[in-house]
């Protein structure tokens, strides 16, 4: 039986570029509802009929300052929560290219084999929850990043969210009795160049005095919340869940580059470090 020819395009960094996307258009999102939230009066509430006049629990209504800052908790929460499917979705199209190198580098396969890579692994992939996902690309193609803890803690938080409204429970706590969240955080730094004295450039006007070089510099935090308490993230911790999923993104992608290199492929375009 003659054997057909197959072209098979794999785009590193379309892939990085698709989630990193998502995180961007779910902050933008989110800081256009976290401005309304801060400005909305209670007279505008008032006059808001979209959602018609039904009042299911009458006497429980939350004061208009209550409901802004449960409003503001609730986005975090949100981006949160959305932030974590935005990169199941990456892990997803990580396992399927990493499928599809794996069959590039050999050079041949049958039709069954196809049909298998490109009908019936992408099914079976998106169903695993995401420490499957990422357990899977460690043991099938040996791609893991340093970040992987850190996004992992981030996927608890989000399931206690999702299921348990952010009420931490004894589901949720590691053996020290506490739902902690890894973070990593980008700081901006002014050194001296003759003194070599740091200056942490955090909000507007700081005074640099001398010739300085600006660096920026990485680090990791932790947020831990015990069991009951209720998980609230700070405005701040928004922008460590995107510097966190970003740093993996492109980590994640290297360590996917790196598994074709070592079955002898190569990509023109290589991603950007982490």
């Amino acid at each position: 039986m003659q054997s057909e020819s197959l072209n098979l395009h794999i785009n590193l960094v379309a892939m990085q570029a698709t989630f990193f996307r998502r995180l961007q258009h779910q902050l933008d999102v989110t800081k256009v509802l976290q401005v309304g939230c801060e400005l909305v009066t209670s007279e505008q509430v008032a006059e808001q009929h979209e959602f018609g006049s039904f009042v299911p629990a009458n006497g429980a209504q939350l004061k208009h300052e209550d409901a802004k800052v449960e409003a503001q908790d609730w986005l975090l929460r949100g981006f949160l929560r959305d932030a974590i499917e935005a990169t199941g979705l990456f892990l997803d199209e990580c396992l399927q290219v990493c499928g599809v190198i794996q069959v590039a580098a050999k050079g041949t396969a049958k039709a069954g084999e196809l049909h298998r890579l490109f009908h019936d692994l992408p099914r079976i992939n998106h169903r695993l929850h995401l420490p499957q996902k990422l357990e899977k690309l460690l043991r099938e193609f040996g791609v893991a990043t340093r970040f992987d803890a850190n996004v992992l803690s981030l996927n608890r938080a989000r399931t206690c969210l999702v299921h348990r409204l952010g009420t931490v429970s004894a589901l949720d706590v590691d053996n020290t009795g506490a739902l902690s969240i890894l973070f990593q955080h980008a700081k901006f730094a002014a050194r001296g160049l003759e003194t070599g004295q740091e200056l942490i450039i955090d909000k507007p006007g700081i005074l640099v005095t001398e010739d300085s070089m600006l660096e920026l510099q990485f680090i990791e935090s932790q947020r831990s919340f015990q069991l009951g308490e209720r998980v609230r993230l700070y405005a701040h911790e928004l922008y460590d869940t995107i510097i966190t999923l970003w740093r993996f993104g492109m980590a994640a992608t290297q360590a996917t580059e790196a598994y074709g290199e070592s079955l002898g492929l190569h990509f023109s375009f290589p991603p950007t470090e982490a």
